[in-house]
């Protein structure tokens, strides 16, 4: 059967929700198993879209009232994730894309990326317009991402500190804030917002 017009938002907007589930699990994924080095490109790449997916279809379900405020969130999210997928892209093969400018550029994008993944959790929280808790792990969880970035010197291999751990709990905290998102968007019944905090006439 053929969506209708009116039904391909929905349509659309529960498989990006799908695609935001399965790249969130392939994120966390790392964390349980060990994942051979071309598959784990495919992961890094998967992981790298699902921001983009899931804010996407989020932005699709949203009222007009609301998808104004939503896109101050989401275009920093669809832009940084994008330019983070476009850097790892072009790394591959280079023999030290971490290292000289190439690397430093990685750096900032990648900064960009955990803080616009940050900041739009903090535009869901302030409008109700998801499930709080996945919210709040997305506003939490990716600023404390950043501190395990080797080009802070907040800790390493060689020289393990408190912070490798904050980092890991940050980039699992955001895993399974896009996972959940993702779930929220795929198996929504309504495909409108929830209403935000009601105003009272003045």
């Amino acid at each position: 059967m053929t969506a209708t017009p009116g039904e391909r938002p929905a349509v659309v907007g529960r498989a990006l929700g799908l695609a935001g589930v399965l790249g969130g699990l392939g994120g966390l994924a790392a964390f349980v198993i060990d994942i051979p080095p071309d598959v784990n490109q495919i992961r890094v790449a998967g992981f790298s879209l699902t921001p983009i997916a899931v804010a996407v279809a989020i932005v699709m379900r949203a009222g007009p009232a609301e998808r104004r405020s939503l896109l101050s969130g989401a275009i920093p999210v669809v832009a940084a994730n994008t330019a983070a997928l476009a850097w790892f892209l072009l790394g591959l093969g280079r023999e030290r894309p971490f290292a000289g400018d190439f690397g430093l550029a990685g750096f900032w994008i990648s900064v960009s990326a955990w803080v616009a993944d940050a900041w739009f959790g903090v535009v869901l929280l302030r409008l109700r317009a998801v499930w709080r808790p996945a919210a709040l792990a997305l506003a939490v969880g990716a600023p404390m991402a950043i501190t395990g970035m080797d080009r802070l010197r907040l800790t390493s291999e060689a020289n393990p500190t408190v912070f490798g751990s904050i980092a890991l709990a940050g980039i699992a905290l955001t895993g399974f804030a896009w996972v959940l998102l993702g779930i929220e968007v795929a198996v929504a019944r309504r495909w409108t917002y929830r209403p935000a905090i009601a105003h009272t006439g003045s």
